[in-house]
């Protein structure tokens, strides 16, 4: 068996993980989402903020700008933690326990799809209401007030 078999069958039985989910606005109040890639091993095709895992001894400020820069291609600055902390139980699409920090950043450039990222768009909060969004996501943007 190995190594990443090995982890991720732990991880899924035994412990919760911590996600930094990345919120980016535009002057417009417009939100930036992701288009997950179809090979994705969780919540493939779906929509969602960009983000991911913090490495073991990364700060989560430092995750979230790692994060963005891979998904993105853009620097991430002024980032600070939001206002509430997110947990999201196993289901049919993510079998991981997780608890997510949500973090608001800015961002300088003009972002693309990079990585596992297929496409990026800004969304009007009245959109994002009616969609299905990756994870919690669409339940982190409610309680942040956000849509």
């Amino acid at each position: 068996m190995g190594l990443v078999t090995t982890l991720y069958k732990l991880l899924r039985s035994k412990y919760a993980i911590c996600g930094v989910p990345a919120i980016i606005t535009n002057d417009k109040g417009e939100i930036l989402l992701g288009k997950r890639s179809d090979k994705a091993r969780f919540y493939a095709g779906y929509w969602g903020l960009p983000g991911g895992l913090p490495e073991c001894g990364e700060k989560m400020e430092d995750a979230v700008r790692r994060e963005v820069k891979e998904e993105l291609g853009v620097e991430a600055t002024e980032i600070k933690r939001g206002k509430n902390v997110y947990e999201r139980l196993p289901n049919k699409e993510c079998a991981l326990h997780g608890i997510d920090i949500p973090h608001y950043c800015k961002i300088n450039g003009t972002p693309t799809p990079k990585d596992e990222t297929l496409e990026v768009k800004w969304f009007k909060p009245s959109e994002i209401r009616t969609m299905e969004l990756a994870y919690i996501h669409k339940e982190i943007l409610i309680g942040e007030k956000l849509i």
